[in-house]
């Protein structure tokens, strides 16, 4: 049984991207995988100082904070699914201090698979490929990650929106295919 993290970006808690997580849990779930989420947005994790204390400290941050649940979990987990609505060409500030504080860490994620799930409110997924350069310039820094897939909801600006598309049955069926 593989254990998956996925870490909402979204401020909204009934948002598209979040409609997509929901979507790509239960198929996990059904495929017989532990599911954890965590809403960035319901946590406090605060930027990184670039101090590099952490370096010194054995991967421990200074800064007391959420960030250190959501290490446990990140670390625990075999697959994680990184899921924002996309913010002016990019993740949201939530999920992006989550990605900044792993720096702490993020050898030590080694060999984990990641999922990428954005939600749009532009019309095709031209838009999307800034957001998804960030996300697998954050991957392609942790050692022998995969990429596992990607859902892009596109043309989804209202909450709910999504649901009209694809990417909700593709969600789904991106978590059922966990193996």
């Amino acid at each position: 049984m593989k254990n998956v993290l996925i870490i909402e970006g979204s401020p909204r808690a009934n948002g598209n991207s979040a409609v997509l997580c929901d979507e790509f849990a239960r198929g996990a779930e059904e495929a017989g995988c532990s599911v954890k989420r965590i809403r960035a947005a319901r946590k406090k994790v605060a930027g990184c100082l670039g101090c590099n204390a952490c370096l010194r400290n054995g991967g421990s941050c200074v800064q007391k904070d959420d960030m250190a649940e959501i290490r446990a979990e990140m670390l625990a987990a075999d697959v994680i699914v990184l899921a924002s609505p996309i913010y002016f060409y990019s993740m949201t500030a939530q999920l992006k201090a989550v990605i900044d504080r792993t720096y702490a860490f993020y050898n030590e994620l080694a060999g984990k698979t990641f999922y990428f799930i954005v939600a749009c409110g532009a019309p095709d997924a031209s838009y999307t490929e800034t957001m998804l350069a960030a996300l697998r310039g954050f991957t392609c820094c942790v050692p022998e990650s995969k990429e596992g897939g990607v859902v892009l909801g596109v043309d989804s600006m209202e909450a709910g929106d999504v649901r009209k598309t694809a990417a909700v049955a593709e969600a789904y069926e991106m978590g059922r295919g966990i193996l």
